[in-house]
């Protein structure tokens, strides 16, 4: 053999070593990749709703308060917070069209409810990463802005600190008068 055919088999062997190395890398940075991609996408998970429990308290034939007893999960792998709370009515007229009446929460509406103790959220409410927190909504409703209709649906939006907003839709609520 002589010696350019020695240093050509030699340069072939480690070529082929060099493309089998470099194989593997790509291996190694796609999981790699995978991985964190898996991470990024855990840290910016939605808050999840669990709806535990909606009332109408009827203080008056002129004013409702609506509560929600609301649990908010923060599955995501870094902390989050609640901007804002509102609640959706969506109504039903006579002659069958559709509207929408949107309440912003009020902890202040806490004292309002006689007989009962309940404890509102409170903006800006932080939630820990993969932790939950249970608190209720309230809201100050006029009747006669939908006395020409009947309720369909109430859906809870909750606004969090990153702009990502998450609903739950409830299509009964129990209904006290406070006497």
């Amino acid at each position: 053999m002589t010696n350019e055919l020695l240093i050509s088999v030699v340069s072939l062997v480690a070529a082929l070593f060099s493309a089998l190395y470099a194989a593997r890398s790509v291996r190694i940075a796609q999981k790699a990749l995978s991985i964190a991609q898996e991470e990024f996408n855990s840290k910016k998970e939605k808050l999840k709703l669990y709806l535990i429990e909606g009332i109408n308290y009827r203080c008056s034939d002129d004013e409702y308060i609506f509560g929600f007893n609301l649990s908010v999960i923060n599955q995501a792998s870094a902390p989050n917070a609640i901007q804002r709370i509102e609640l959706l009515i969506t109504f039903i007229r006579k002659d069958g069209t559709i509207g929408n009446l949107i309440l912003q929460h009020s902890p202040a509406l806490k004292n309002s409810i006689i007989g009962h103790e309940v404890t509102p959220f409170v903006s800006p409410v932080e939630i820990a990463e993969k932790s939950a927190v249970t608190n209720w909504c309230m809201f100050q409703f006029d009747p006669h802005l939908i006395q020409s209709g009947r309720v369909d649906k109430y859906t809870l939006r909750v606004s969090d600190s990153v702009g990502e907003v998450s609903e739950v839709d409830s299509y009964l609520i129990k209904e006290y008068r406070i006497v």
